[in-house]
């Protein structure tokens, strides 16, 4: 299974992506929220800014309106174009987990800005949108030989997600609950010799994971034998909408070129209980031999606790790279 992909993370990207129409002007390292505790989310209070600071904040002062009566002052970033003496019209967004404001223009219209995070952030989900998906690549083979059990080549891909660096930050906050050991911190590649640079690459495999669900890892499934393997959470405009309670649907593609059978593509989608398959070949002979085989999937299946909805084995005439994946049959078919 799949760590989860929440908490720290998640949260500093879905800050870009719904505070577009905001402005986040509170220094995180104050304690003003505390004298805003009586002031209802949505209020405008009005400001001054009294001085700029040396590392380019301001102090602003806000008068009555902001209880208690007693001037309050907060050090906030504020986009370039204000000076000393100008007015501010602050609507107070959120306490936590910092104080937001969003600046209001004279039109009455609320100012786009972005810290210097925030704007690369935005530009990195940009440069990324449309593009396919950057696989993770694994440092070595899931398994030494061929035929080994289901369940250790399961353990040995999830060893290898989890050691990439991808889930680091999910990684952090789950060591803060107690989870996790500070020695299995000081493993991840973030905390070895060139972590830097590796936290760099691999911020835009961590924003297009968080921000289109999937996942692509590629490696080899034992020496010489190239695997690669992708995993997609389906969004529900490009489905049918879904049922209350009915849970999403996640798509998984696997991709090898085997000794026997050659390229095939293995497509499952699954939702609940319930798994689709499709299979892509080239050779007649290998489409015969995995249709002979759809019992023994059915059972093995049946034996996780999973239905088999829909069984399709295709041959293609062009590489199964090179035909756009369509939809997956909803019926058993021979």
């Amino acid at each position: 299974m799949l760590p989860r992909l929440d908490s720290a993370a998640a949260a500093q990207v879905t800050a870009v992506s719904t505070l577009r129409a905001t402005t986040v002007v509170a220094d995180p390292r104050q304690d003003g929220a505390a004298r805003l505790e009586q002031v209802e989310i949505g209020r405008t209070l009005q400001g001054k800014v009294q001085a700029a600071l040396s590392d380019g904040s301001a102090l602003v002062r806000f008068g009555s309106e902001a209880p208690p009566a007693r001037p309050l002052e907060l050090r906030l970033q504020l986009p370039a174009g204000f000076a000393v003496g100008d007015t501010l019209a602050l609507t107070l967004l959120a306490r936590e987990p910092r104080l937001t404001f969003g600046l209001q223009g004279q039109n009455g219209s609320v100012q786009t800005h972005f810290s210097a995070a925030g704007e690369l952030i935005g530009r990195l989900l940009q440069s990324e949108a449309g593009q396919p998906a950057r696989p993770l690549q694994g440092s070595a083979p899931l398994q030494a030989t061929p035929g080994a059990e289901v369940a250790q080549l399961t353990q040995n891909l999830q060893q290898s997600l989890e050691g990439s660096g991808l889930f680091y930050e999910s990684h952090l906050e789950q060591w803060s609950r107690g989870e996790r050991t500070l020695d299995q911190i000081r493993q991840e590649p973030q905390n070895r010799p060139g972590g830097d640079a590796l936290a760099a690459q691999l911020l835009p495999q961590q924003l297009d994971t968080l921000e289109q669900r999937r996942l692509v890892w590629q490696g080899e499934l034992w020496p010489g034998q190239p695997m690669e393997w992708e995993l997609v959470q389906e969004k529900d405009q490009q489905q049918q909408p879904r049922e209350p309670g009915q849970p999403a649907a996640w798509e998984t593609v696997l991709k090898l070129e085997l000794p026997q059978l050659g390229q095939v593509n293995a497509t499952i989608r699954l939702q609940g209980e319930q798994a689709q398959v499709r299979l892509r070949v080239l050779d007649e002979a290998a489409a015969a031999a995995l249709q002979a085989d759809q019992g023994r999937l059915d059972d093995a299946l049946a034996a996780a606790g999973t239905v088999l909805g829909g069984f399709l084995v295709q041959r293609d005439a062009l590489p199964p790279d090179a035909v756009e994946s369509g939809a997956i049959p909803n019926e058993p078919q021979a």
